[in-house]
């Protein structure tokens, strides 16, 4: 059997993300999941796959040298284990495990879940410069790149990072397994809807917006919830814990801290929020919401638009917009029971048509197959 490595600056997304892609590979291949270590290895390793902790990597981390050492330690890997095809996952994994492999018979696909905080800003610096130009020296003669969504695309092809000999493919976010991620059948009444925002806490996932939302609807609709969820992020445009902790202890949301059932946590939730600015893939929440049978309101943003059909499964919003995003939410609150309901039916629909993750699964094993043919 032909050796294929799964690789990940977290074990947790290679396992939230990817269990049902490392399924399917496991029937076909030996596969190894390389990433740091927490608590989702032994859930991999239950999947079938062969586990290799990955030590030299700081997500956050601009240190020339210790990215280095990381590119040094996953070329051992790989020739050490006799990896013939790599899937790279997450930015510094796509750029420097590529680089790792040039020179090598190794093939690889590389996935854009998004351009990140780096590209947020209009006018480029020193950071996103340094970025381009790795992307640019990773991914030449790369085999095979997988982007969330168009626009990421266009962006790849116009900085001439991607080109036309490569395998280029568009797939829906990461896909949800509409299976795990059943129908909500039971909503609350307007007066006492829960809305939820669930992202890392950061300031692009337009959690102060929300924070201010929330403030004024709720001194209008007194019973309604704004729950955040989230974890802590290591990043510049963190939101701390502190000031998250002061909105819940003033009243304005209900912080709910990580979940490790994402599928029943949804259960207690009416619609779901997620006002981002950030530069997304497709959002794995947004896209989960619709799979629950959830509406939303999202932003008009790269990678957020594409959950929503305006008007019909939720609102888009325009991004850094306050007063947009209170009237979108006072709107859910009052239209009917029956609205909201057909809206969530809707969302449903979309993740069914759209969403599924064996959609996304046969999009990478076709892939896979021709890498290993050429």
């Amino acid at each position: 059997m032909k050796n294929i490595a799964l690789v990940s600056n977290t074990s947790w997304y290679v396992y939230n993300f990817r269990k049902g892609l490392l399924k399917k590979l496991t029937e076909r291949y030996n596969v190894f999941a390389i990433a740091p270590r927490d608590k989702f290895v032994p859930e991999i390793e239950a999947l079938g796959c062969i586990f290799i902790e990955l030590k030299h990597i700081n997500n956050q981390g601009k240190n020339p040298f210790q990215d280095i050492l990381l590119t040094i330690e996953l070329r051992k890997i790989f020739i050490s284990n006799h990896i013939q095809c790599c899937l790279f996952f997450t930015p510094k994994i796509n750029i420097y495990g590529s680089i790792a492999i040039k020179f090598t018979s190794i093939k690889a696909i590389a996935t854009i879940n998004g351009l990140g905080f780096v590209f947020n800003d209009a006018q480029p610096g020193w950071l996103q410069f340094t970025v381009r130009k790795l992307y640019r020296i990773a991914f030449k003669k790369l085999e095979a790149v997988f982007f969330q969504n168009e626009e990421d695309k266009a962006f790849f092809k116009k900085e001439n990072i991607i080109n036309g000999s490569q395998n280029i493919c568009v797939v829906r976010g990461s896909g949800v397994n509409v299976a795990e991620f059943n129908n909500k059948t039971l909503f609350s009444n307007s007066d006492k809807l829960i809305f939820l925002l669930s992202a890392r806490l950061l300031k692009e996932k337009g959690l102060y917006e929300y924070f201010d939302a929330a403030r004024d609807v709720k001194k209008k609709y007194g019973s309604v919830t704004f729950a955040l969820l989230g974890p802590p992020a290591n990043n510049p445009s963190a939101v701390s814990l502190n000031i998250i902790n002061d909105f819940h202890n003033q009243g304005i949301i209900d912080y709910w801290g990580v979940s490790d059932n994402m599928s029943n946590t949804l259960n207690k939730v009416d619609v779901m929020v997620l006002p981002s600015y950030y530069r997304e893939g497709v959002p794995r929440v947004l896209i989960e919401g619709l799979s629950k049978g959830l509406p939303i309101i999202t932003t008009n943003n790269v990678g957020c638009r594409e959950t929503v059909d305006d008007l019909q499964n939720g609102y888009l919003v325009p991004i850094k917009d306050t007063e947009s995003l209170k009237a979108a939410i006072e709107r859910m609150i009052s239209i009917s029971a029956e609205e909201r309901l057909a809206m969530g039916k809707h969302s449903r629909q979309k993740a069914i048509a759209e969403f599924d993750e064996s959609l996304n699964h046969q999009q990478y094993l076709e892939a896979i197959r021709k890498l290993f043919i050429i």
